[in-house]
């Protein structure tokens, strides 16, 4: 009797299912040659239970005898024989006639063992008729819709033994159909002739065993193009591989092809197509590009002409582009690029130019010339530089700026200074100027108010441009200008009367007149202007008893200042603002009219309250607290027309204009 299958001695089995809408397909997967060999001379049993309520129900014999066919099966093992002799011949003797070499050591021959082991296994993956003979396929056709089956596969003891143990157990639900995983990101290039494809294999190891390629002309019609599925294979060097490179040779040179491949799943079948790439197959190029003539014309341009060395082949580059350096080891950049235009003429060239011309390969290879350096004598100035604009400090120091010139060629600057327009500029620097800055001190000890300031560059051959445009730039002033004078200040009713003279120095750019109180600081409350002459102003923003201090102050161009003497005032003209706030309200039921008002003055001793009949004089009718703001009359007569007024009176003496008239008809 044979032993029994124990799970602890690597005795395993391995399933993999794929579901479709009426059947389901089985791989059994044996972990070892052992447990294969196992099944060869045993069998399996497969029973499929419904699982409902997790209760086994409907116990059914799927397969009662699942093993590879028998060696002398000729009925069943001459038809594949017929279909491909060398795979089954292979797959045949594998099963049957496996004898390791005599020769070798045990080690050897179980590695060999293992290797054929291998290639049968993935064999099988490829292709369902071979997993069938191998005994390792088998479907369930006879299933239902939304159902969840059990399935149990178990060895048997012995080759003539109705007993048989379990070694594998798994739920499948036909409810969920498998799917072949969507391949994406195939990528591919050339070289001559020969197609190179690229996709990331490893994204797919859980789902395809190995790969179709497929080739077409016109995008629409492919065909297969390998002879046997193209794997993902990896040496000890390359355990982190992840990609798999395929190459083909293209059938004709300068011709488009489209490729695309399909995985083929662990059950044999294929998956839809992946992405569709297009190659284009160009004719293999064996020369350089080179210089036909490279011409100086006038001492200002340069004519160009180019082709391969072999002149066969000058149509076979994608493109050609034409390079350029002022260096021969410099950095160059593209001029020109052309398919077939193989001349150009460069209109700005430097004094010293190097060349190289370069063709680009339909599979984007750039083959390189050699350089060709081609010299212009030059005789042509930079331009004048731009944006000359200069600040000065009180101490006289000048900051001087411009933008920088864009000639590569360029050497420096020149800078020149005058004292006026008509006078003739002087170069202020004995070596050129770098950089796009530069500082210089002035004289301030002189009468001269302004400077003005030009610049030229020159390059290497000392051409040089004309001056720019001067730039005026004025001295600093370290001199105040001359007072201003604040004359006098006269209290009036409507304010503080202020008579002045401005000062008299030319440069003065502003006059600010400012005002404090006794307590507080200095307010600007006006500014002149050298225009304002009149030398009067009323200050109207000020309060009766209020002590105010003025000065007036003269700033020139660069804010030098000088003021005028101080001059205080107390606010006082025995008068205080008028009461304009008197209201009322007629009673005719109490016979009353109602008096109120306010004022905002403090220091308030009394309110004199006047009243007159039409035509008639005013009177006080009554003097009233200071702190009263209401009062009541109640000795108006019916059928009069009455005339109402008030005044304040403070404690110093000092009283407000009396009110305007109040008029109430009674």
């Amino acid at each position: 009797m044979m032993r029994i299958i124990n799970a602890q001695e690597n005795n395993k089995i391995f399933e993999r299912h794929f579901t479709k809408e009426k059947k389901i397909l089985f791989r059994i997967v044996p972990e070892s040659k052992r447990m294969f060999e196992l099944i060869k001379t045993n069998g399996l049993k497969i029973t499929r239970y419904t699982l409902t309520n997790n209760i086994l129900t409907n116990e059914t014999i799927v397969n009662n005898f699942l093993h590879p066919y028998w060696e002398t099966d000729s009925l069943k093992w001459l038809p594949l024989f017929r279909k491909d002799k060398n795979k089954i011949g292979f797959i045949y003797n594998a099963i049957f006639q496996n004898k390791a070499d005599a020769k070798l050591s045990l080690t050897q021959k179980e590695k060999q063992e293992k290797i054929l082991y291998d290639l049968l296994l993935l064999s099988c993956d490829f292709d369902a008729e071979v997993a069938k003979a191998c005994g390792l396929f088998f479907t369930d056709s006879n299933i239902t819709s939304n159902a969840n089956y059990v399935y149990k596969i178990a060895a048997y003891t012995n080759t003539t033994s109705i007993t048989s143990k379990e070694v594998v157990s798994f739920t499948v639900s036909s409810s969920v159909l498998s799917t072949n995983k969507k391949i994406a990101g195939l990528s591919g290039r050339s070289k001559n002739k020969v197609a190179t494809l690229k996709w990331k294999a490893t994204d797919y190891n859980s789902d395809y065993s190995g790969y179709n390629i497929e080739r077409s002309e016109d995008s629409l019609a492919f065909k297969k193009i390998n002879s046997t599925p193209v794997i993902l294979l990896s040496s000890q060097f390359e355990k982190k591989k992840e990609y798999i490179f395929y190459n083909d040779t293209m059938p004709a040179s300068n011709k488009k092809y489209f490729y695309r491949i399909k995985g083929i799943n662990f059950f044999g079948e294929e998956s839809d197509p992946s992405n569709a790439i297009s190659i284009f197959s160009s004719a293999p190029i064996n020369s350089v590009p080179m210089f036909d003539s490279v011409l100086v014309v006038e001492n200002r341009r340069v004519v160009l002409k180019w082709r391969m060395e072999n002149d066969k082949e000058t149509s076979f580059p994608k493109k050609y582009i034409l390079l350029h350096s002022q260096k021969d080891n410099g950095v160059y950049k593209v001029l020109f690029e052309s398919k077939n235009n193989l001349s150009f003429t460069d209109l700005e060239p430097e004094s010293s130019n190097f060349y190289k011309v370069g063709a680009i390969t339909y599979n984007n290879d750039t083959i390189y010339s050699y350089s060709r350096m081609a010299t212009i004598t030059d005789t042509i100035p930079p331009i004048p530089p731009t944006n000359l604009r200069a600040t000065v400090n009180k101490n006289g120091v000048v900051l001087i700026q411009w933008k920088k010139n864009k000639e590569a060629d360029l050497q420096g600057y020149k800078l020149f200074k005058a004292n006026a327009l008509n006078e003739e500029f002087v170069q202020i620097n004995d070596k050129f100027i770098k950089d796009t800055s530069y500082t210089d001190k002035l004289n301030l000890k002189t009468l001269t108010k302004k400077i003005y300031y030009a610049l030229a560059a020159s390059d290497n051959n000392f051409n040089t441009s004309i001056r720019c445009l001067p730039i005026e730039v004025k001295r600093p002033d370290t001199i105040p200008p001359a007072n201003p004078l604040l004359n006098s200040l006269y209290p009036e009713q409507a304010g503080i009367k202020l008579t002045f003279i401005l000062s008299k120095s030319e440069d003065v750019a502003k006059h600010v007149l400012s005002r404090k109180t006794e307590t507080g600081p200095f307010v600007d409350i006006k500014l002149f202007t050298q225009k304002d002459s009149l030398g009067i102003f009323l200050d109207t923003i000020v309060e009766f008893g209020q002590t105010y201090t003025y000065q007036l102050k003269a700033f020139d161009e660069d804010n030098n200042t000088a003021a005028s003497k101080m001059l205080t005032l107390k606010y006082q003209i025995g008068f205080r603002k008028k009461l304009n706030s008197l209201t009322y309200k007629v009673d005719r039921t109490l016979k009353v009219i109602s008096l109120t008002w306010a004022y905002n003055e403090q220091q308030i001793e009394k309110f004199i309250l006047y009243r007159a009949k039409k035509n008639e004089p005013l009177t006080i009718i009554k003097t009233l607290n200071g702190k009263t703001l209401s009062y009541i009359d109640k000795t108006p007569n019916m059928g009069n027309v009455y005339e109402y007024r008030i005044k304040a009176v403070l404690y110093n003496g000092d009283e407000s204009i009396i009110s305007d008239a109040v008029k109430v008809e009674y």
